[in-house]
């Protein structure tokens, strides 16, 4: 009895060795499981967010060579504020970074401060307009309306043009060249404020405006200000060649009636036929891809993420297909694996395409006029940064076409750029239409 109890006894002892040894083993085991998971996934956030951490510890490294920031002052005198650049993660001691353009919009660093926008915002008032092209053409990148910062009538850019103070609202009424215009009425008509002939014909701009004709060549004052174009009979902004092409009244500048003209619309992916926006498809023959198009109205990340979702989509602010200017498109190359999209990779052989494959919009209307509008590849596959400005920037007024998406797969930290010209149809007119409009109200 008792040499049994001794053996009972001594095999629980082993047993209970064996099972606090192997809860050891197990507990090492998940120990080691969790630093290898926490491992990867802050390699991964690393990898995924390497453009914005460089950029937010820009100033960190100022400190770190023993430079002193003055948040009142401007430490590399580049015209930018200390506090400006530190609230957008750029660097004090920096001076090139005023010369920055970080978002491609055309406006670099220094003018989105003097000008208050974002320069990580290609778009800040969101309004479908680069704020560079804003900015150049007079507009206010932050608003509606021309920027006109004393309020008389004459925009900003004007004034800097020809010299006027534009914080005066009362030189707007002065007649600097003394030839009987106002300078406000130089500038409705065109003229030079600062030469009173500005056509060298002879008359003073005032007198020819007195009598009628116009003061910046022949012709008579009506008919500048009409500014008649014989290829635009509606002058809606779309040419005749256009017109036909696309399907729209070249005798009615609003072809559905809905109060936008016709290349408003079509600039912005609206149908000038229907409602809502163009139905639109893009097909690469080379690489497989047929995906339909959504026409974006934002440049916020979290909307062009969903819009993805449902295919490729049509940069806003980028030229409608057929027309003069770049063309941006944009898809996935990979995405998340859970992700129930159809489309979620639908890039992803793009650097596989060559020069002279073709890209195919087909575009379809409210009244069912369907057409075809064709690229050719002309440059293959380029890794660039996500802040290249040639992603979104035409090249010599061409009838362009940019491909993007990210790259290498599984990142977004680079991006692969294919380039594409018009093959089919040659147009041989141009639109007058520019988009300085502000954006479509739409349901």
């Amino acid at each position: 009895m008792a040499r049994d109890f001794y053996n009972y006894y001594q095999a629980e002892a082993v047993h209970g060795s064996r099972t606090k040894s192997q809860t050891h083993q197990l507990g090492w085991f998940l120990l080691k499981a969790t630093g290898i998971y926490l491992t990867i996934t802050f390699i991964v956030y690393l990898l995924v967010n390497y453009e914005a951490i460089k950029l937010q510890l820009s100033d960190a490294k100022a400190s770190e060579i023993g430079v002193q920031i003055d948040l009142a002052g401007d430490s590399d005198g580049d015209g930018i504020p200390d506090w400006w650049e530190i609230k957008y993660g750029l660097n004090p001691n920096d001076p090139t970074d005023a010369v920055a353009d970080y978002d491609n919009d055309g406006a670099p660093n220094i003018l989105e401060f003097q000008f208050n926008t974002d320069p990580f915002n290609p778009d800040s008032d969101n309004d479908g307009y680069f704020d560079g092209e804003e900015i150049r053409n007079g507009n206010n990148p932050n608003g509606t309306g021309r920027i006109d910062s004393d309020g008389d009538g004459i925009p900003d850019w004007w004034e800097d043009q020809h010299g006027l103070d534009k914080n005066d609202p009362t030189d707007a009424e002065e007649d600097f060249d003394q030839d009987g215009l106002t300078n406000k009425q130089e500038f409705i008509y065109n003229t030079n404020p600062r030469d009173r002939d500005t056509d060298k014909d002879g008359m003073s701009d005032g007198q020819e405006v007195e009598v009628g004709r116009s003061p910046i060549g022949e012709g008579t004052l009506e008919e500048q200000l009409k500014r008649i174009d014989l290829n635009d009979e509606d002058q809606d902004g779309l040419s005749l060649e256009y017109e036909s092409f696309f399907g729209t009244n070249p005798q009615v500048a609003d072809s559905d009636g809905d109060g936008y003209n016709d290349f408003r619309e079509l600039s912005r992916g609206y149908d000038p036929l229907g409602e809502g926006f163009v139905k639109g498809e893009i097909t690469i023959p080379a690489i497989g891809v047929q995906a339909p198009i959504t026409w974006s109205q934002s440049v916020e990340e979290s909307e062009i993420m969903n819009e993805l979702e449902k295919g490729l989509i049509h940069y806003p602010g980028s030229a409608f297909p057929g027309f003069k200017g770049n063309s941006y498109i944009t898809g996935h190359s990979s995405y998340y694996t859970w992700s129930k999209s159809s489309f979620k990779d639908i890039l992803r052989d793009l650097e596989k395409l060559k020069i002279g494959d073709e890209v195919i919009f087909s575009l379809t209307f409210g009244t069912g006029h369907t057409v075809r509008v064709i690229y050719e590849i002309t440059a293959e596959g380029e890794i660039v940064t996500p802040y290249d400005r040639r992603i979104f920037q035409s090249s010599g007024g061409k009838h362009e076409l940019t491909l993007v998406t990210c790259w290498p797969l599984g990142s977004n930290w680079k991006r692969m750029m294919v380039k594409g010209e018009l093959k089919w149809p040659q147009f041989q007119q141009e639109n007058r239409g520019v988009m300085e409009e502000g954006p479509l109200e739409r349901d």
